[in-house]
């Protein structure tokens, strides 16, 4: 034991401790405070989830330092067992007992009513690392297409697998983060570029596809939703919970109903899971047009000193890893935020930071450890390499 305290001051001792990024953390305990004062104050929400977004919140910075202090290339070495780990927790949830159905979704794992866990917020970690490895094993053959095969292959399985939970919000996560680590990875600009354009149609032909009788691939819930998206006045007891949130954010108006001590009726009360997928609406009367552009400026500016990182990374392992994380923290803002303000069909997803819900908050502090460690990693890096060209 005390060798393995020994050698962890060692190595935190080696590491440029001045890199570490405070101004993440700080948006971050920002967004969780905000998440846990909406909590609080939003009508019909337990006290006890207040309390317990907070001490989210404390564990969840005290997660992310504790994690800033394992070499990413480390952690990256064991890509293979984690990546069959994340295959067997996924398939857990589907074809086992021990998957737990929530809203008519099957994506937890649970025991007894003890615990639940989320394993597709785990996978966001993991893929992340897998996909960031495969590309520095292939990085000599980046331009060939059977790397993209072959990222392709190891991907499409768990996101599969996530795909019939069914979770389509997340689903769509993990296809943006396949196509900005694809791009990030330097591979073939013009491939890419062709994918995209072959994306277009089949997009389309998705809208017409969902809209068949028993399509393949998606549950009869995910197509009802989609359908009162396309169609809200033919589904009115689907779409009202997004039609109660539009209602609920355009009545905080300028400040919100906090800022004006406005004591009249909460739109958010008429509002399910606002304390989790639709909390964003309470930000929105809570403190109004002001506050909910806060909270998308604070995801902007993390993304963007993420990127910053990632650019300042010494390997493509951790300038992948770092592009991966600041992908999953924006696009999961803008599918969460989409389906509130009834610009996406209502997939539910947590709001990284915010939302309430134990797996998606420390998935998002990991993620915000492993930037930390690779911003704290990149000039001891470069002093291993310059050691080595002397040698």
């Amino acid at each position: 034991m005390l060798n393995l305290i020994k050698l962890l001051r060692d190595k935190i001792l080696s590491y440029n401790l001045r890199k570490y990024n405070l101004a993440i953390m700080m948006i971050a305990a920002i967004l969780g405070v905000i998440g846990a004062y909406t909590l609080y104050v939003m009508p019909g929400v337990s006290e006890k989830l207040y309390l317990k977004q907070l001490m989210g919140v404390a564990g969840g910075m005290f997660l992310a330092m504790f994690v800033s202090v394992f070499d990413y290339r480390f952690l990256a070495k064991f890509y293979i067992p984690m990546y069959l780990l994340n295959l067997v927790l996924l398939a857990a949830v589907k074809f086992t007992s021990f998957g737990v159905t929530i809203y008519g979704a099957r994506r937890w794992l649970g025991y007894n009513n003890l615990f639940t866990f989320q394993p597709s917020e785990l996978s966001k970690v993991i893929m992340i690392i897998v996909m960031a490895k495969l590309y520095q094993i292939l990085e000599p053959k980046l331009k060939k297409f059977y790397v993209i095969l072959i990222v392709g292959a190891v991907f499409g399985i768990q996101w599969l697998l996530i795909l019939i939970e069914p979770d389509l919000s997340t689903s769509i996560v993990f296809a943006l983060l396949f196509v900005i680590m694809l791009f990030a990875s330097g591979y073939n600009l013009k491939v890419i570029i062709a994918l995209g354009v072959l994306a277009v149609p089949i997009i389309i032909f998705g809208f017409w596809y969902v809209q068949q009788p028993d399509p393949l691939f998606i549950t009869p819930n995910q197509q009802t939703r989609i359908l009162a998206y396309l169609h809200p006045e033919d589904y009115p007891d689907v779409i009202y919970q997004q039609m109660n949130s539009i209602s609920a954010i355009s009545s905080g108006g300028l400040l919100g109903k906090q800022l004006t001590n406005n004591t009249g009726i909460r739109g958010t009360a008429y509002v399910p899971v606002k304390e989790s997928d639709f909390i964003y609406t309470g930000i929105c009367e809570e403190f109004g047009f002001l506050g909910a552009v806060l909270v998308i400026l604070l995801f902007l500016i993390m993304a963007l000193i993420i990127v910053k990182i990632a650019y300042n990374s010494s390997d493509l392992l951790g300038r992948l890893i770092a592009v991966g994380c600041a992908c999953v923290f924006t696009s999961q803002m803008f599918v969460n935020i989409g389906v509130v303000t009834l610009l996406l069909p209502n997939t539910g997803i947590p709001l990284p930071f915010v939302s309430n819900g134990l797996s998606s908050v420390m998935s998002s502090y990991i993620m915000l450890g492993i930037v930390q460690n690779i911003s704290i990693n990149h000039d001891v890096a470069l002093k291993k390499e310059s050691e080595e060209y002397i040698k």
